[in-house]
């Protein structure tokens, strides 16, 4: 064991003088301990909401969306299909949509909305909307449910709006529904049955999107085929590998991923973890300080101690070297710790979560608010290792001063009151 490690270790261990330095070395530990212990908690919160969020969106939108340029309809859209299927085979599924804003009037209430067509079959393939439906007799939208030319599914916040419930009657109105050589013209006003409420567990989707069958928004846009073709990908992650591969192909569509449409809300998710991680960080400096702290207190305490062991020729190095170990010891002792019930925490939130509500008798975590029936937790293994070494770089900093100070103290200073 080399000569630093073995003095430091038994300078933790020793009885204390003053016990006031005790208590202060416990605090420490503890003050490291609980700030990795916060860092962890959130951290795995966040990133549990993030992947949450990152997960439902994936599900109620498509991994891929191909268009053909300037949004002009597609009229061949199931040779198109056919086509944009030979490119490659993660793409695992396809579904056409047809997209349009509306005025939806009913029950006394008005409010706009944008109305998507689709193949219920084809896009129960494609994303979670089957999954979402609701009905009064139990049926899904794209299981066994083909919805007529006189049915809609609202969003179940549009729904809310409006106070429309299965089996109401609402108009639709919408601005252009017949093409001339001279343009749009007209509009039309369709009266549609609600048969289904959508809940996506996305406020703005859930907000604004309603469904139609194909062939009552080829009625209320007044033009043949689909506007896009809605692909699902085996892996989401390669959504932009196949744009690229669609793009460069000799086939005159655009593509846009799921990704591109929430860049700036995953960014703020991005830049926000960081802002909490920076925050959170400031209690183990804190608790750095203290480190700091005690460490000087020790070195007074010792000055008898290092006088002695300069006097048989220990060098300043190693002087140093004791008080630096002897901080990191504090340091590492609180990292491990908070590192382990961070974890553990992080591991059972739920079930801590519960327990506390109950004893205050407070919902600590609405279910109707967040979407979600439990708080989500994911523990990553690298942000552990960064708040880890985070931690010990803190604590490795806090013991510079104090041991400069120790390395400093000549034999003839330290003993000269003995």
């Amino acid at each position: 064991m080399p000569f630093e490690l073995f003095v430091a270790l038994r300078y933790l261990r020793g009885k204390r003088k003053n016990r006031f330095v005790s208590l202060i070395t416990v605090i420490s530990v503890a003050g490291v301990c609980v700030g990795v212990m916060a860092l962890i908690v959130v951290m795995s919160v966040m990133t549990g909401f993030d992947k949450a969020l990152r997960d439902t969106i994936i599900g109620n939108r498509s991994h891929l969306a191909v268009h053909l340029p300037f949004e002009r309809p597609i009229p061949n859209y199931e040779e198109a299909m056919a086509q944009i299927q030979a490119l490659s085979p993660e793409i695992v599924a396809l579904a056409p949509v047809t997209t349009t804003e509306a005025l939806l009037e009913g029950n006394g209430n008005t409010t706009g909305g944008i109305v998507l067509g689709i193949d219920p079959e084809l896009e129960a393939n494609v994303s979670n909307l089957d999954e979402n439906l609701t009905t009064n007799d139990g049926r899904t939208f794209g299981k066994g449910h083909m919805p007529g030319k006189k049915e809609i599914v609202l969003g179940y916040r549009l729904a809310s709006r409006m106070r429309a419930t299965v089996g109401d009657d609402i108009l639709i109105h919408t601005a252009t529904s017949k093409r001339s050589p001279f343009g749009p013209r007209g509009g039309s006003v369709l009266a549609l049955t609600v048969s289904g409420i959508s809940e996506a567990k996305m406020s703005d989707w859930d907000m604004i999107y309603a469904f139609v069958n194909l062939d009552t928004a080829r009625i209320l846009t007044g033009f043949e085929g689909a506007e896009r073709i809605h692909c699902r990908l085996r892996d989401p992650n390669d959504a932009e590998k196949i744009k690229e591969l669609i793009e460069a192909s000799d086939l005159p569509f655009y593509a846009e991923t799921w990704y591109e449409n929430m860049k700036d809300f995953f960014g703020a998710l991005e830049q926000e973890k960081v802002a909490m991680f920076i925050i959170l960080a400031f209690i183990i400096l804190v608790a750095a300080f203290n480190i700091t702290s005690t460490l000087i207190m020790i070195v007074m305490e010792k000055k008898h101690d290092i006088g002695i062991l300069r006097t048989i020729g220990v060098s300043p190095y190693s002087i140093m070297g004791i008080f630096i170990i002897e901080g990191l010891l504090i340091g590492v002792g609180g990292t491990i710790t908070g590192v382990l019930l961070g974890t553990v925490f992080a591991y059972y939130i739920n079930p801590i979560a519960e327990a506390i509500a109950w004893v205050l008798g407070i919902d600590l975590f609405n279910s109707t608010v967040y979407y979600y029936d439990s708080i989500p937790s994911s523990i990553v293994p690298n942000d552990v290792l960064w708040i880890t070494v985070s931690a010990v770089i803190l604590s490795f900093l806090s013991t510079l001063y104090p041991a400069w100070s120790a390395s400093r103290l000549t034999p003839v200073d330290a003993l000269r009151h003995e």
